[in-house]
């Protein structure tokens, strides 16, 4: 693999990486050399991924070296084993540890462990081997059969910590015996992979995790895990000294301000009191029969909670107080509220009597509940149980919460109590004809308003560097405002496209003359027919962002009764429910693809799934409309008061360290346009066009939060029909830049042909015969037979686990069309043996013509030997034979079916 120099470290690199990937992976480096922060900027499609994993862990190599070239100079007393710059320079030698262990640990933390799995996936196809662990849940590791059988996952912690006490988990007697195992000690392993080595070594991968956190080079976690400090501790993490990478991180401010709140509603609180009231009736109980059986000396029963009635009515007393102090706060007559400073929670629980005096005693009488909850048989409804024990689990956090929150969040935090506006509501156990009661039930809100309160504890764990990474953070200077601490190193980095490659357009007026000044209602009669006209524009899929689910459903409505849209292209609508999400979006992509069809639409909202990391590739997604700016609620009581909070922060003489209110609203708009327009241009290849539907994207102080990458080519266009002329150009050069390659062969060929005529200063005569011709093979089974031997071969020479990587390769190319990524994986495959070169150079029959030329010279700068490239290879598969029509595709699905068919053979044959 190719190796680069970078700030004086040498990066393995799985192909030559572009100027913008050296620039990223300069920045990381940085920030690692220099402990400093980073927040770093890199379009979907550049290999952000790629390079982080590969700068960072050449980084901690070097640093190793580091302590190698020390000791060795200490033995050499003091003199160079291998003199020169080039070793152990990672940094001052006054920072090297002495040993190895105290090497710092890279944690790599993302939104999903699906994005998770995807980033280690691809840590394999590097040249790195570091010592790997995934963190996760019970819910997504434990393999005992009782406690995956746990709806709840409060059930599930409690059942699990009851069966590791007792040791009756034989999962988890297995751990300290199997943690040592050198497969599992030196494989990359993602969730999945973890889960089914649990299963072979009959060993708990929850807590096999936990084993190997302790030796590996880089831990792997959602980033709720390191963000939230009940998870931290939950989880054991010792951040000292680490690396923190966060991936996605569009979305850390949310989630650091989420952490740091919590909703008390009443059905919460009353199922808590209920929760406590049963076990209080079962325990009177018990006490009762022991009192019977000491008179007859009989065995005293016990029922497993070792708790006296006095505590657990105390228990009870302290949640009915704190449900009426609730209840007695007064709001207003239009029932908007009361807020107050973050102090006054502490004001509120103490008439509870919980201080932080008592929290040590409340939490440890809430801890055995919930042990006792988790141990209840069947003897009692299942469902009933679980409720409440969920809910027992909640009070605990929130007391958790308050007991832990230092002066240093008051701050930054307001207690917001309101009306009830949840759908749960608790039985009542009185009697309603006798009950006059029509009190109004209220919700107590504990909300932070500053993220970088969480980031600060981060900071405070005693973190080295901690970098923050996106295709998504723009505007870099309000982000990095909102995280309150300093980020030294940043980067916005260019794309890879060329500027044929993309439309950008702001579309102030309808097809009608009609402006798209939204004033402060959604302009539906500009859209619905902006929209209709530009779906006949744009070729295959177009994705049509909206700022609200109403406002979606309200142009759906209308777009299906005119037929608008639906006569061009098939409409498909992003479902609130997330379970039927896949489907939808399969039917979306295989809507495309028809040859009978001209395209499809998707219909989405801004924040929601479709925006969030979705790969809408080539034809999947050829244009996107944003239908307006899609700023938060502006009347709900959280946008309200977090606006009231940064203005009074700024008043407060905080100045520059904090946005506006309104500041901070234009941000969070612009910042969910940004993440939508991201859906388009996926890779080197692709191209697409952003319609921006709104007459307030031509101000500056909107334009401006654009991505950089985008903010070039933007247009704007006052007039509809010159904005369709423009982007029809656009399509049609796009197309073209395609086909020209069909063209230059032509023209070869033609050349060619001439000069074969005219060799020997003759045409050349051909003779017809009216004899039958015989049979030609077939060219498809030609070539299946010739994809049948390669396969055959490449699967006797890789290891099982390598040809599933392989297997997984020609399956991620064939859906997603990632010339980048398949380049990457198959080289990581193939290129370490010299004899495996040929294998690598015979995948080119299988890559797609638009690929082929990029192919060619991959091979020949990473094996010395192209793979004959010819212009003619570029043509489109059905324009190369016209006699088989789509061979190619046809070709590469069928040698993905072979490769899964012979890896599941060979699993069962197992």
């Amino acid at each position: 693999m190719p190796k680069v120099q970078l700030n004086g470290i040498t990066v393995d690199f799985p192909f030559q990486p572009y100027a913008c990937q050296e620039a990223y992976m300069a920045k990381v480096l940085e920030c690692l050399q220099k402990k400093v922060n980073g927040v770093l900027e890199s379009p979907t499609g550049t290999g952000k991924t790629l390079c982080l994993l590969c700068s960072s862990l050449a980084w901690q190599e070097h640093y190793k070296d580091a302590i190698s070239a020390r000791k060795i100079a200490q033995r050499l007393n003091g003199e160079e084993l291998f003199p020169g710059p080039s070793w152990g320079n990672v940094a001052p030698n006054d920072d090297i540890p002495t040993y190895y262990t105290d090497v710092p640990k890279i944690i790599y933390a993302s939104r999903t462990h699906s994005q998770l799995t995807q980033v280690i996936n691809e840590l394999k196809n590097t040249v790195y081997r570091p010592k790997v662990c995934v963190l996760g849940s019970r819910d997504q590791l434990c393999i005992h059969p009782e406690v995956r059988r746990m709806e709840s996952n409060y059930m599930q912690i409690y059942t699990c910590r009851k069966k590791v006490m007792a040791r009756a988990c034989h999962f988890y007697n297995n751990v300290e015996e199997k943690s040592t195992e050198k497969e599992l000690m030196s494989s990359i392993m993602d969730i999945e992979d973890l889960v089914k080595k649990g299963n072979e070594l009959r060993a708990c991968p929850y807590y096999l995790s936990r084993s190997l956190k302790q030796q590996a080079d880089i831990i792997f976690m959602p980033y709720n895990y390191l963000l939230d400090s009940k998870s931290r501790k939950a989880h054991s993490l010792d951040l000292r000294g680490t690396v923190v990478i966060l991936d996605e991180a569009h979305n850390v401010e949310r989630l650091c301000e989420e952490s740091s709140s919590f909703d008390l509603t009443p059905y919460d609180l009353a199922s808590a009191i209920d929760t406590v009231d049963v076990v209080l009736e079962e325990q009177a109980k018990v006490v009762q029969q022991n009192e019977v059986n000491a008179e007859f000396n009989m065995e005293l029963a016990s029922s497993g909670l070792n708790m006296e009635l006095e505590d657990i009515a105390k228990i009870k007393k302290i949640l009915l107080q704190l449900e009426s102090a609730i209840d007695e706060v007064e709001l207003p007559p239009d029932d908007s509220g009361v807020t107050k400073e973050g102090s006054y929670i502490f004001d509120l629980f103490a008439k509870a009597q919980i201080t932080f005096q008592t929290k040590s005693s409340l939490l440890e009488s809430l801890e055995q509940i919930l042990q006792y909850l988790s141990g209840r048989k069947c003897e009692f409804d299942s469902c009933f149980t679980q409720t409440f024990l969920c809910n027992a689990g909640k009070m605990k956090c929130w007391f958790i919460s308050v007991a832990t929150s230092s002066n240093a969040s008051i701050p930054f935090a307001q207690v917001h109590i309101h009306l009830d506006d949840s759908n749960q509501k608790k039985k009542q156990k009185t009697d309603v004809w006798s009950s006059s009661s029509t009190k109004k039930e209220k919700t107590l809100s504990y909300w932070c308003f500053s993220p970088g309160y969480s980031m600060h504890e981060l900071v405070r764990q005693g973190v080295r560097t901690i970098i923050l990474t996106s295709g998504t953070l723009s505007p870099l200077s309000s982000f990095t405002m909102e995280m309150q601490i300093p980020f030294p190193v940043r980067l916005e980095n260019p794309h890879v496209i060329d500027k044929h490659q993309l439309w950008v357009g702001i579309i102030s007026k309808g097809p009608d003359g009609t402006s798209s000044q939204y004033g402060n209602a959604f302009s539906y009669s500009f859209i619905y027919p902006t929209a209709g006209n530009l779906v006949r524009v744009v070729p295959d899929g177009l994705l049509v962002f909206f700022s609200s689910y109403p406002v979606m459903d309200k142009s759906l409505e209308y777009w299906r009764v005119c037929s608008l849209i639906e006569e061009v292209k098939t409409m498909f609508v992003e479902p609130r429910n997330k379970g039927s999400f896949s489907e939808v979006i399969d039917a979306y992509y295989n809507r495309v693809v028809c040859p009978k069809s001209s395209g499809a639409a998707f219909l989405a909202v801004c924040r929601g799934k479709a925006s969030e990391g979705l790969d809408f590739a080539d034809r999947n997604g050829r244009g996107v409309i944003i239908t307006g700016l899609p700023f938060p609620p502006r009347m709900d009581p959280r946008v309200v008061l977090k606006m009231q909070f940064l203005d009074e922060m700024r008043r407060c003489g905080a100045g520059s360290q904090y946005l506006s209110g309104r500041e901070w609203y234009y941000q969070q708009a612009s910042r969910a346009v940004n993440q939508a327009i991201g859906r388009v241009i996926r890779h080197r290849q692709d191209y697409g066009a952003i319609f921006l539907c709104d007459e307030r994207f031509t101000a500056g102080n909107v334009r401006c939060k654009l991505p950089s990458w985008v903010r070039p080519y933007v247009n704007v266009y006052d007039n509809f029909g010159h904005a369709v002329r423009s982007v029809s150009i656009f399509y049609r050069a796009a197309q073209e830049a395609v086909s020209a390659r069909r063209l230059s062969t032509l023209s070869l060929q033609h050349e060619k042909r001439l000069a074969d005529e005219q060799k020997g200063g003759r045409k050349r005569i051909k003779l017809i015969s009216n004899e039958v011709p015989e049979n030609k093979p077939n060219p498809t089974e030609n070539k299946r037979a010739r994809a049948a031997l390669y396969l055959a071969t490449v699967k006797s020479i890789l290891s099982k686990e390598r040809y599933k990587l392989f297997t997984m390769a020609l399956q991620d190319y064939k859906l997603r069309d990632d010339f980048i990524a398949v380049l990457s994986q198959l080289s990581a495959l193939f290129i370490d043996d010299k004899n495996n070169h040929v294998l690598l150079r015979d995948f080119y029959q299988f890559i797609r013509p638009y690929h082929k030329k990029q192919f060619h010279e991959a091979c020949s700068s990473l094996t010395g030997e192209g793979c004959g490239y010819k212009p003619e290879h570029g043509l489109p598969w059905e324009e190369q034979d016209l006699t088989t029509p789509s061979i190619g595709f046809c070709l590469l699905t069928w040698l993905c079916s072979a490769g899964n068919f012979m890896l599941n053979k060979a699993t069962v044959a197992r």
